[in-house]
């Protein structure tokens, strides 16, 4: 009986160590809950925290290669800016340097033409002087209209307001006129005077070569001599194919070989 009592004490006392345990088990399950809670949140944290610092990082390495993109791209910019502005440069540099080229040249052709105009001005009445003894000295064919063409060109050449340029391109026409007087024949009929007798002829112009006349009845023949400045007789036997050659000149024979009395000219 006593043993039984002591059994049953004994597990009694089991039975409320074992509550005590359990009871002290709850109690430090509930107390230690708060703490694993906390512990978790900090490993949470420290998770969350590199991880952040990793996103941080690739926005920032991104942002930075996207300025660095940003800024070679101004810079290549810039330079491509720069090599143009020095290509520019560098054709603006041979403008000028053409341009100074030209200007050289023309200060050298302004200088030509000064020391030209200082050599033209007494030139020109050389010229006019030689165009005017050979009008003077040469057979007096369009005289009067000579005359008065020199006259007209004496005039312009007394004109100081008159450009030199002008004046010498006047004298050129006068002389190309001229010049053209010597080239073909030509038949006109005009008074001269004949042994202190004036008579009316056939006047047959050959170039400055010669000139001849023929009476209307087609019976005498003459030439003019330059040196005593009169009309004289050719002889019969010396008239060659002057009749013909009168013929030719105004259209009245097909034009043919010709014997011209050029013999008779001193």
């Amino acid at each position: 009986m006593t043993s039984r009592i002591k059994l049953n004490g004994l597990l009694t006392c089991c039975l409320l160590l074992t509550s005590n345990i359990v009871t002290a088990n709850d109690n430090k399950q509930v107390n230690e809950k708060p703490v694993v809670n906390n512990l978790a949140e900090q490993w949470t944290d420290k998770i969350k925290q590199p991880i952040q610092q990793s996103v941080q990082l690739g926005q920032e390495a991104a942002d930075w290669q996207q300025q660095k993109m940003h800024s070679l791209s101004q810079q290549q910019q810039s330079l491509g800016e720069l090599y143009w502005t020095e290509y520019q440069l560098q054709k603006k540099q041979k403008n000028l340097q053409s341009l100074q080229m030209e200007i050289n040249q023309l200060q050298q052709d302004i200088d030509t033409i000064n020391v030209l105009k200082q050599q033209l001005e007494p030139q020109l009445e050389v010229w006019y002087a030689m165009l005017e003894q050979q009008v003077f000295s040469d057979l007096p064919f369009d005289f009067d209209e000579r005359k008065r063409r020199l006259a007209f060109l004496r005039s312009a050449m007394d004109k100081s307001e008159l450009p030199l340029a002008e004046r010498f391109r006047r004298l050129l026409d006068v002389v190309s006129i001229e010049v053209a007087y010597g080239y073909g024949q030509q038949v006109n009929q005009d008074v001269i005077v004949i042994d202190e007798k004036p008579m009316q002829v056939n006047l047959l112009r050959l170039g400055r070569l010669a000139w001849f006349y023929m009476t209307p009845d087609e019976q005498q023949f003459g030439w003019f001599d330059r040196q005593t400045r009169q009309w004289n007789t050719i002889p019969l036997n010396e008239q060659g194919d002057l009749r013909l050659a009168m013929a030719i000149t105004m259209n009245k024979q097909i034009a043919e070989i010709v014997n011209i009395p050029l013999g008779v000219q001193r």
